[in-house]
């Protein structure tokens, strides 16, 4: 069995995924600009700017870091369900519980978390009728935290 990846990378990995989304749009954006600017002054060549190449270097350093941080469980690429469950612990301002909830969520302190989904409460039952339950902070990248018990449930 894979190990379960450690929940500060596959945060760390989620941050920078989100990271290369938006310098793969920026990169996007600045090369449209400096085709135009060629185009407009009818150039043969297109001058991309220097922030261009910054842009691209970091998408190239973000793309090494996931490939540094991926483990067995994300070559399985189940990544998406892994996320969603991963992420039932996150209030509506979507912060994970126990993550500060600042001011402009208009809320202060440590968030609570899923107001639906408590820490222990059963949220499906596995084949064998045993209960699935809401893993605490520390354990939700524990698959085993998810099945507490694995006893079948006897009428």
């Amino acid at each position: 069995m894979a190990q379960s990846p450690d929940p500060s990378v596959t945060d760390l990995r989620r941050e920078l995924a989100k990271a290369h989304d938006a310098l793969m749009a920026v990169e996007t954006h600045l090369a449209r600009h400096a085709e135009m600017n060629a185009a407009l002054h009818c150039s043969e060549r297109v001058m991309y700017s220097p922030l261009h190449a910054k842009v691209d270097a970091a998408i190239h350093g973000i793309k090494h870091a996931l490939a540094r941080t991926e483990t067995a469980t994300d070559q399985d690429s189940n990544d998406d369900w892994a996320y969603l469950v991963w992420d039932l612990d996150r209030c509506q301002h979507g912060r994970h519980q126990g993550d500060d909830c600042g001011p402009a969520d208009d809320c202060t302190g440590a968030s609570a978390g899923n107001p639906h989904l408590r820490p222990g409460a059963v949220i499906g039952y596995d084949m064998r009728r045993n209960p699935i339950v809401m893993p605490d902070r520390d354990h939700k990248h524990d698959p085993n935290a998810w099945r507490p018990s694995r006893k079948a449930v006897t009428d």
